[in-house]
C-alpha cells in the first residue's frame, strides 16, 4: 500500500518544478548571491506545492466521478494525473490528507522566506490559491487552466530568484530565460498532458484549452504557437544581448518540437504519452541548459 500513496506523490512531472526552482537559484548565484540551506528549502518548497496541486486535483477528479469513467471504460490515459484511487490501490481521504499535509509544509517553508523577503508574499498567495482552486475552480474556466500554469511555473523561478537574491536584483535578463522555461515546463507541459482525456473531461465540465479547441489540427497549433513564444522569448534576449551566447544551447531541443507538433496534428493518440515524455525531457533540458549558462560564467 505504502508504495502507491509514494507514487501517488512522486510523479514525474515534479521535474519540473525542479528544474525552473534551480534555474531561479542559478541565476542568483550568477549574480553573487546564495546559501546552500536556503536553496535546499527553495526545492524542497517548491516540489511539495507541486505535489499539493496534483494530490488534491487527483481527490476532486475521482470524486466527481471523471477518473472513475477513465478507469472502467479506459477511455482516456489518465494522463493529466494518476488512476491509483480509481483503482483501489489507495483511498480516496487518505490521499486528500496528504494533499494536505504537503500543503501545510509548502506554506510553513514559504512563511520561512517570506520573513526574508516580503516581496515574495504575492507569489506565495497566488501559489496557494492555486493549489486549493485549481481542481475545483480553474479546470471549469475556459482556457484558464494553462496560462495560470505558464504564470505559476514562472513564479517558481522568480520566486527562487527573489527569495535568494532579494527583489532588486530582478532586471530584464532573468525574463529572458525564465518566461521560455515557464511556458515550457508549464501551460505546454499541462497541455500535452489534457489531450488524451479531454472527450471525457467535456463531459464532467472540464474546460481546459484542448476540451475547448476540439480538433487536433487546432490543439496542435496552440501547442506550437506557445512552443514558438518560448523560442523566440530566448532568442530574443540573445540578440539584445541580456542572456549570453552560452543560453544557445538551450536551442538544442527545438528539433522535438516540430515532431511532437505533427503526432498531436494528425491524432496520433497511441503515441500522446510518448510525445509527453518527449516534451518533459526536452523542457528539462532547456531549463537545465540555461540554468548551466548562468552558472558557468560565475564559477
Amino acid at each position: 500500500m505504502l508504495k502507491y500513496y509514494l507514487a501517488e506523490l512522486f510523479e514525474p512531472t515534479l521535474l519540473y518544478s525542479l528544474a525552473l526552482a534551480v534555474l531561479g537559484i542559478s541565476a542568483a548565484y550568477h549574480y553573487g548571491h546564495f546559501s546552500a540551506i536556503n536553496a535546499i528549502l527553495l526545492i524542497i518548497g517548491s516540489i511539495l506545492a507541486q505535489m499539493s496541486v496534483n494530490v488534491i486535483s487527483d481527490y476532486f477528479d475521482y470524486t466527481s466521478g471523471l477518473d472513475k469513467e477513465l478507469a472502467r471504460n479506459k477511455s482516456g490515459n489518465l494522463a493529466g494525473g494518476s488512476s491509483l484511487i480509481a483503482e483501489g490501490k489507495i483511498k480516496p481521504l487518505s490521499t486528500l490528507l496528504s494533499g494536505i499535509i504537503t500543503l501545510i509544509l509548502a506554506a510553513i517553508i514559504g512563511l520561512y522566506f517570506l520573513t526574508l523577503q516580503l516581496a515574495l508574499l504575492p507569489i506565495i498567495l497566488l501559489a496557494g490559491l492555486s493549489i486549493l482552486l485549481y481542481a475545483r475552480v480553474v479546470k471549469r474556466i475556459p482556457y484558464l487552466s494553462e496560462p495560470l500554469c505558464t504564470i505559476n511555473y514562472t513564479l517558481i523561478a522568480y520566486g527562487s530568484f527573489i527569495a535568494m537574491a532579494g527583489i532588486s536584483a530582478v532586471n530584464y535578463t532573468i525574463a529572458f530565460a525564465f518566461i521560455p522555461a515557464g511556458i515550457m515546463l508549464g501551460g505546454n507541459a499541462l497541455f500535452i498532458n489534457e489531450i488524451p482525456d479531454r472527450k471525457t473531461d467535456k463531459r464532467y465540465a472540464v474546460r481546459h484549452s484542448a476540451v475547448m479547441l476540439g480538433t487536433s489540427r487546432k490543439i496542435a497549433a496552440y501547442y506550437l504557437l506557445f512552443q514558438a513564444a518560448a523560442y523566440l522569448i530566448l532568442i530574443a534576449g540573445l540578440l539584445t544581448g541580456e542572456l549570453s551566447m552560452l543560453s544557445i544551447s538551450a536551442l538544442a531541443v527545438l528539433p522535438v518540437t516540430p515532431y511532437i507538433f505533427d503526432g498531436i496534428y494528425n491524432a496520433y493518440s497511441k503515441r500522446y504519452p510518448e510525445y509527453l515524455g518527449l516534451h518533459t525531457i526536452a523542457s528539462f533540458a532547456f531549463a537545465l541548459l540555461l540554468s548551466a549558462a548562468f552558472l558557468i560564467p560565475a564559477l
